[in-house]
């Protein structure tokens, strides 16, 4: 499969890592994020783990992990907080 650009100079994609927080890097391993990209629709993945565990029998994520992946980006949906 073709490398996945992820766009991140696109206002929104930019906007989406600047609000979640850490640094963007490359994944390696094929996600949707090359599907989005070969139409031209900027995508990141995103969320907790280590991606060299992914699929494999050692995989695991802390709950308090997902939870805050979960929050980053419900606040990010909904910036003014009227979730609910």
């Amino acid at each position: 499969a073709p490398a996945a650009r992820p766009g991140l100079t696109d206002p929104v994609a930019g906007a989406f890592v600047a609000a979640v927080g850490g640094t963007p890097r490359a994944k390696l391993g094929w996600t949707d994020v090359s599907l989005f990209s070969g139409l031209g629709v900027p995508a990141v993945n995103y969320g907790p783990g280590d991606p060299n565990l992914a699929h494999q029998r050692g995989e695991y994520v802390s709950l308090e992990k997902i939870a805050d992946c979960e929050r980053r980006m419900f606040d990010w949906l909904d910036p003014r907080g009227v979730r609910g």
